[in-house]
């Protein structure tokens, strides 16, 4: 069996794993001691190093085997949507699911490999949750997907209402004969 759109299908694989190894990248510079030290003082935002056993927020703390499992079944649902309904003209669809794939899949790798996710964007002017590169991918992705859900369906309906439309003036045409 064939992807539905092969290019669709192939740029969302190597996409999601390039962004995937730069969010390491980002993580493995920003948990640096001497980073850590240098943006203590910022007002705006400084990297820590935070072990996470949770989710997001630090909710479920200490289910890691759940997390991960739900993971990775969020993974796979993902690959295989974009397997089998991916098309290369729906640019935004790709590059949001292309995203939220990479925000999993760092998460899962951290999780499956230490046991914990590693949080380190520390936002000073708000009290709010430690947060990790990937964390920012799946939560805009969410945010992003469904605003295309949405947008898709008041598309489908005013086509669809444009269509009845239309109809119902061909009818009264008719009828006018």
């Amino acid at each position: 069996m064939i992807p539905k759109d092969k290019r669709a299908f192939i740029f969302y694989i190597i996409t999601s794993l390039v962004l995937w190894q730069f969010g390491i990248s980002i993580r493995d510079l920003c948990i640096r001691p001497d980073i850590q030290i240098m943006t203590k003082d910022n007002p705006i935002v400084s990297f820590v190093y935070l072990k996470n056993t949770g989710g997001a927020f630090s909710l479920f703390n200490d289910y890691t085997t759940l997390l991960a499992a739900f993971g990775i079944i969020a993974l796979l649902a993902l690959i295989i949507y974009s397997y089998k309904k991916l098309e290369f003209d729906d640019k935004y669809k790709i590059l949001t699911i292309t995203s939220l794939t990479a925000g999993i899949l760092g998460n899962l790798a951290e999780r499956i490999t230490e046991g914990y996710v590693i949080d380190f964007i520390k936002l000073n002017f708000v009290n709010f949750a430690v947060f990790n590169f990937f964390d920012i991918l799946i939560s805009t992705s969410i945010i992003s997907l469904a605003i295309l859900i949405i947008y898709d369906e008041i598309k489908k309906r005013a086509i669809e209402k444009l269509n009845a439309d239309n109809t119902a003036h061909i009818k009264q045409k008719e009828l006018l004969k």
